[in-house]
């Protein structure tokens, strides 16, 4: 990616190499200081009077505590983490160590991204954890009902979505979530954008799958991979519908979510799902405003739903402007230009 961060890990790599690098220095000055000061063995062992004599200044430093090594540059004996960040920064504007380097930084940056999508939904299945278990309580289509947190299950009358707390729930809200982050990933450079979906991807399934295996009982792992294929099978079909929704307006928007979120029901306050759709609208601009470097770092998160109420519920301009006989035939031109484009 175009951003030369590095994370916690690599960091601290380059801090325990160059500790090692300054503890080797230290150990060959002392090494060789030793050396020099060494006396000659020949002499000690000889057999003449001379190795009787008294000792020379020389031969009588051997005794003492050799003086500690003299560092060659201060800064080097304690490295600062602001020098080490530098040093990195630099190596990673280099295209062999950022190729290198990205699906480690791509690990550790997509999990604090998955934790803040995370942050908007959770549940638990209070009946499991009971001794003995009980089985959870079931909704209309047959789906365990637990207790869950955040705007999106809280009830209507205390301020929420009202959306059921399952676990088709908790997948459909983060993935939402996951796709506004993955259309900012987009941007990045062509060689590192597949990296961090795949992370952010692989996050959640690694969260889906323990909640399967905790709250919901599927101990059989081949259970679990059914369910995890048609979990990648409605991502798929989502961000098709979502990314249609981008390109052909609010309307279409709004119909993905409807399908996706609210489940095609007929129900549904038409309400929330604009309230869904312009708060869909509003995180796409902060993340568009967003740098690089804090994705890298992991320093996303998205703005509460209810500040988006007040945008969602006024009316536009264009409600109650009547159209002109002109304005009418400009939209019959509109209309026919696609028509005639796709005759010839």
């Amino acid at each position: 990616m175009a951003s030369t961060s590095v994370c916690a890990s690599c960091l601290r790599a380059l801090r325990q190499q160059a500790r090692k690098e300054i503890q080797i220095q230290s150990q060959s000055s002392f090494a060789s200081l030793r050396s020099k000061q060494q006396p000659n063995t020949r002499r000690l062992l000889s057999t003449t009077a001379r190795s009787f004599a008294a000792p020379e200044p020389q031969q009588q430093q051997r005794f003492t505590k050799p003086p500690p090594p003299k560092s060659s540059s201060p800064s080097n004996a304690n490295p600062s983490a602001f020098d080490l960040s530098q040093l990195a920064s630099q190596l990673r504007k280099t295209d062999t160590l950022r190729s290198a380097t990205e699906p480690y930084i791509a690990y550790g940056s997509t999990e604090d991204l998955f934790r803040a999508c995370a942050k908007q939904c959770d549940y638990t299945v209070p009946n499991v954890r009971k001794s003995p278990p009980e089985p959870a309580p079931k909704n209309a289509a047959q789906e365990d009902v637990g207790v869950g947190s955040g705007w999106w299950v809280t009830p209507k009358e205390q301020g929420g979505l009202g959306l059921d707390v399952t676990f088709n729930t908790w997948a459909q809200v983060i993935f939402l979530h996951m796709y506004l982050l993955t259309v900012r990933l987009r941007c990045f450079p062509k060689e590192h954008a597949g990296i961090w979906h795949q992370n952010l991807l692989d996050h959640f399934f690694y969260a889906a799958e323990d909640k399967m295996a905790v709250w919901h009982g599927m101990t059989a792992r081949g259970v679990r991979n059914k369910y995890l294929k048609d979990l990648w099978l409605q991502w798929r079909g989502l961000l098709l519908s979502y990314d249609e929704g981008l390109i052909n307006g609010d309307a279409v928007l709004a119909t993905a979510v409807w399908r996706n979120l609210f489940k095609s029901s007929e129900e549904a306050d038409i309400a929330d799902v604009a309230l869904v759709t312009a708060y869909m609208r509003r995180q796409l601009a902060r993340l568009d405003e967003m740098k690089d470097d804090m994705f890298a770092s992991g320093e996303v998160d998205f703005e509460a739903p209810e500040a988006v109420k007040a945008l969602a519920g006024k009316d536009s301009s264009w409600m109650h402007k009547s159209f002109s006989s002109e304005d009418l035939k400009e939209l019959e031109q509109a209309q026919a230009q696609p028509q005639t484009q796709t005759q010839k």
